[in-house]
C-alpha cells in the first residue's frame, strides 16, 4: 500500500519540523509526504526545502496563498499514492500510529482513527463512542448529525468529521472530482468533504484509539481564531448538505436538524473569542435564536437524552434567551480549556 500524506503549511516554521519528524519515523506503510507551502510569509518554505533534502519521500509544493482548502487540493493533484491522508502542520502522530493502523486496515473505503486534543496544560483523548466496521451510509449519517441516544454527548457532533485521522482511497477522490471548497462560504469544509466522499463509499472502519495529536493551543493555525461570519458560513454549509441528503432516509433529516440545533454550541463559543462589546455579542446570538432555520431545529430537538446542563442550554435557546446562551458559552469555553 502506498499512502500520500498531504500537509498544508502556512506560517508553520516553528511547528512543521515536529510534525514531519513524527511521520518520517512511521513503519507499516510505504508513503510519500507532500508539503504544500501555501504562500507563507515567514521561513516556512526554507524549512520545508531543508526537510526535503533529508528524505527522498518528501515533495514540496510552493504556491501563492489559497487557504487550507486550496492547499489540500493542490496536494491531491500531486498525490501518487493509492490512498490519501491529511495532516495539519501544527499537529503530529503517535510514533506507532502507522504500525497500529496497518494491523487493523483491510482496504476499507474509509478508515478513521481517534485523536488527542492538546491544550496548553492538558491532553484529552477523544472517545469517539463507536468502533468497528460500518456501512458507509451509517458513517455518513453520523457525520450529518447525531440522533437518539447519541445526543447524550453533544460534543460528538463534529468529533468524526475532521479530514485528518482518516485514510481515503485516492481514486474515489480523483474519479469523482471531490475537492475541498476553496472559498470560506461553508465554514466546515471537512464535514462537506467527508459527506461528499461517503456518497461513493460502501464500507468503513473506525478505530477508537488516539493516534493523532490535534493541537488546540496554536493561535497561528488556519482555524484557531474568531470567525465573524461563522453563522452565515454554516447556513451555506447546511444548504449544501441539504442538497446531498435530499433523497436519503428520514433519519438523515432528523440528524440534519439536530446538527443545526447543536451548532449553537460552536456559535456561542466562537463569540467568546470576539473583541466586540458584550452587548454586541448578545445581539449576534439573538439573531441566531430568531432565525427560522434554527427555530425549526429546536422545535424538533429531543431533549430527553441530554444531561441537565445541556437541557438548560437548549431550554435557554428555545426561549430565545441570548444572554443565558452566551453566558453558558463562556462557562463551557472555560471548562474546555481548564
Amino acid at each position: 500500500m502506498t499512502l500520500s500524506i498531504i500537509i498544508p503549511c502556512y506560517n508553520a516554521e516553528k511547528l512543521i519540523q515536529k510534525c514531519v519528524e513524527s511521520i518520517l519515523v512511521q513503519k507499516g506503510f510505504d508513503f510519500e509526504l507532500i508539503l504544500v507551502n501555501d504562500g507563507a510569509t515567514d521561513k516556512t518554505l526554507e524549512v520545508l526545502e531543508n526537510l526535503a533534502q533529508t528524505d527522498e519521500r518528501i515533495k514540496v509544493i510552493n504556491q501563492e496563498n489559497k487557504g487550507l482548502s486550496g492547499a489540500r487540493n493542490s496536494g491531491i493533484e500531486q498525490a501518487q499514492g493509492k490512498y490519501i491522508m491529511f495532516v495539519d502542520a501544527d499537529d503530529w502522530l503517535e510514533s506507532n500510529a502507522f504500525n497500529i493502523v496497518s494491523k487493523n486496515f483491510n482496504n476499507e473505503d474509509l478508515f478513521c482513527f481517534s485523536y488527542n486534543r492538546v491544550f496548553d496544560n492538558k491532553i484529552t483523548p477523544r472517545d469517539l463512542k463507536i468502533e468497528g466496521s460500518f456501512d458507509a451510509n451509517f458513517i455518513q449519517r453520523r457525520m450529518v448529525g447525531l440522533i437518539g441516544k447519541e445526543l447524550s454527548d453533544p460534543s460528538q457532533a463534529d468529533s468524526l468529521v475532521t479530514v485528518w485521522g482518516k485514510i481515503y482511497k485516492s481514486d474515489f477522490i480523483k474519479k469523482n472530482n471531490i475537492q475541498f471548497v476553496e472559498t470560506k462560504i461553508y465554514g466546515n469544509e471537512d464535514a462537506l468533504f467527508n459527506i461528499q466522499y461517503l456518497e461513493f463509499a460502501s464500507n468503513s472502519k473506525v478505530l477508537n484509539l488516539p493516534l493523532y495529536n490535534y493541537r488546540k493551543n496554536n493561535y497561528l493555525s488556519y482555524t484557531n481564531h474568531y470567525k465573524p461570519y461563522l453563522f452565515q458560513q454554516w447556513k451555506m454549509l447546511y444548504q449544501k448538505i441539504s442538497e446531498i441528503i435530499t433523497n436519503k432516509e428520514d433519519e438523515f433529516k432528523v440528524a440534519f436538524g439536530n446538527r443545526i440545533a447543536l451548532s449553537l454550541i460552536g456559535l456561542g463559543i466562537n463569540e467568546t473569542y470576539s473583541n466586540l462589546p458584550f452587548s454586541a455579542k448578545i445581539k449576534k446570538i439573538a439573531i441566531v435564536l430568531h432565525d427560522d432555520l434554527y427555530i425549526k431545529a429546536y422545535q424538533n430537538l429531543e431533549m430527553k437524552y441530554f444531561p441537565m446542563h445541556w437541557k438548560l442550554f437548549f431550554y435557554l435557546a428555545k426561549s430565545k434567551n441570548a444572554l443565558g446562551v452566551l453566558s453558558l458559552s463562556y462557562i463551557m469555553n472555560f471548562l474546555i480549556k481548564k
